[in-house]
């Protein structure tokens, strides 16, 4: 397999520098996943490790080789666009073993190859279809079967998922998490599904404008963000952002609340601002809640029911809640929040504490 190192690479596309210095090690064996919003350069980080981009400074090692300057064919990486980018003419056993006959397999080779990949795929029986007669997510398992034909180093996925409905990318998720585990090989991922990141990920890398934002494992991410712009792209619906003031004792003032964090406090940081998220704030009665507000809108989805609930001298707060609680617009809701998952942000939006 294969172990990718990056070293202060960046990209140009003109005046514009779109990869701002990434310093990045990829073990051998782990699926590491690229978030980021639209724009932030993940497409075209793992197009520069594809070789499907020039750096334009930098270094891309596999297994501690220089490949910089070697073409994509050369780098030995297989990649799985958005697009399926299947021959409309041809059989999803022609399609899935073109890659080897351009390489000049012979037809026992392509094959072995091709049902190998379909057993792991399930394709088995979907071999002599074309295209058209094929499903979004059947179309993309054939995409991934002509990657797998290639015995690749690695595996780059670039949103592969970001064309199917709802239940599809549910469906394709849980495939390509198995595949993971059967194939044992490198992966990388791009998306900008947080979902898909923190269920598929050993590794997550946050993007934002060309920049490493943080880099760590799911929950890592999860408990203990970096900044306010990971703690509120990880994690869905996002996290409450407040503006807040010092108080006593390390205490701060949210509106006219008192809230101390159970968490560690970096000496002599100073906050600007609280965050909780939405499913760390609890329903009480009015007796002993930390903000009372009125719900803004109601959204009730069987399982969860999530309430915007407007507060005075704060702003609008997002509560996660039991899916049988109802409450309806414009109903008062009575709030306190958990201590121990109280985050607290300086004037740089850096977080300042961290779970023990």
């Amino acid at each position: 397999m294969a172990e990718i190192t990056l070293e202060a690479i960046t990209k140009s596309f003109g005046l514009v520098e779109v990869i701002k210095g990434v310093d990045l090690r990829i073990a051998d064996k782990e699926f590491v996943v690229f978030v980021g919003p639209s724009g932030c350069g993940k497409s075209t980080m793992l197009r520069l490790i594809a070789g499907l981009e020039e750096v334009t400074t930098g270094k891309v090692m596999i297994d501690g080789e220089d490949v910089t300057a070697l073409s994509a064919p050369e780098r030995g990486l297989s990649m799985v666009f958005q697009s399926y980018a299947l021959y409309p003419h041809l059989t999803v056993r022609e399609n899935m073993g073109f890659p080897l006959s351009v390489a000049g397999a012979s037809k026992k080779e392509i094959k072995a190859a091709v049902d190998d990949a379909a057993a792991v795929l399930r394709l088995e029986p979907l071999l002599e279809r074309k295209p058209k007669d094929l499903s979004g997510g059947q179309r993309q398992r054939v995409a991934i079967g002509r990657a797998i034909v290639r015995a690749p180093s690695a595996f780059l996925f670039d949103e592969p998922l970001s064309n199917l409905d709802a239940a599809l990318r549910v469906q394709m998720r849980i495939e390509i998490a198995r595949l993971r585990a059967k194939l044992d090989a490198t992966m990388i991922y791009v998306t900008h599904d947080q979902v898909e990141a923190m269920t598929l990920a050993d590794r997550i890398v946050v993007f934002s404008a060309g920049k490493i934002e943080q880099m760590g494992a799911p929950l890592e991410l999860y408990r203990n963000p970096a900044n306010i712009f990971v703690a509120t792209f990880i994690g869905s619906p996002t996290m409450n952002i407040l503006d807040c003031d010092p108080a006593a004792d390390g205490a701060v003032m949210v509106g006219a609340t008192t809230l101390s964090t159970e968490r560690s406090v970096a000496d002599g940081a100073v906050p600007s601002k609280l965050g909780i998220r939405p499913e760390d704030i609890a329903l009480v009665e009015d007796g002993g809640a930390d903000f009372t507000g009125t719900v803004a809108v109601a959204e009730h989805l069987g399982g969860d029911s999530f309430y915007y609930v407007e507060v005075p001298g704060v702003g609008e707060i997002t509560v996660r809640a039991p899916g049988d609680h109802v409450a309806k617009t414009g109903e008062t809701l009575h709030l306190t929040v958990r201590r121990d998952n109280i985050h607290l942000f300086d004037a740089h939006e850096r977080c300042i504490t961290r779970a023990p």
